[in-house]
């Protein structure tokens, strides 16, 4: 499993996924967004946060985000605050790249079950994500993300 040194390494520069500059990630963000709507919500979470890019874009009115590293955190948007473990039952929990192998797969497994009370929004490489049981599956896509198959599947609870 990753450790917490080595994700403070990762982020020790700023967007090391290069997802600020990357075509494809733009466009799977207006994706998600798309996917997403035409959903609102007063509370969202996003664990494994990261430094935001997607999480400051998250239809919600109070947007919460789970991040281990210190160094991601710290450039957080504004609009989102940073908790160290689901502090509501929230009605959108989503985690984008996280439920892999070389994470903590069953704690993020069950900060979801925990604290969902409407819907799950999970993504992530097909081929590495892990697939839990989140209730009713109500919508799902695949498309292609760099060299990758991406998928979106969102959940009603």
């Amino acid at each position: 499993m990753q450790s917490k040194e080595e994700l403070e390494n990762w982020y020790s520069t700023e967007d090391p996924w290069k997802y600020k500059v990357t075509k494809d990630d733009r466009v799977r963000l207006e994706t998600i967004l798309e996917f997403l709507s035409p959903n609102s919500y007063e509370k969202v979470l996003d664990i494994g946060c990261g430094e935001g890019f997607v999480t400051t874009h998250l239809p919600g009115k109070e947007i919460h985000g789970i991040e281990i590293s210190d160094n991601a955190s710290k450039r957080l948007p504004e609009n989102v605050v940073r908790v160290n473990e689901p502090t509501y039952k929230y009605d959108l929990v989503c985690t984008t790249g996280t439920l892999y192998p070389q994470y903590n797969h069953q704690q993020i497994y069950e900060w979801i079950k925990s604290s969902s009370s409407k819907h799950i929004f999970i993504a992530g490489i097909k081929d590495w994500l892990i697939n839990y049981d989140f209730g009713k599956l109500i919508k799902e896509k695949e498309f292609k993300y760099r060299e990758f198959t991406q998928v979106f599947r969102l959940y009603e609870i």
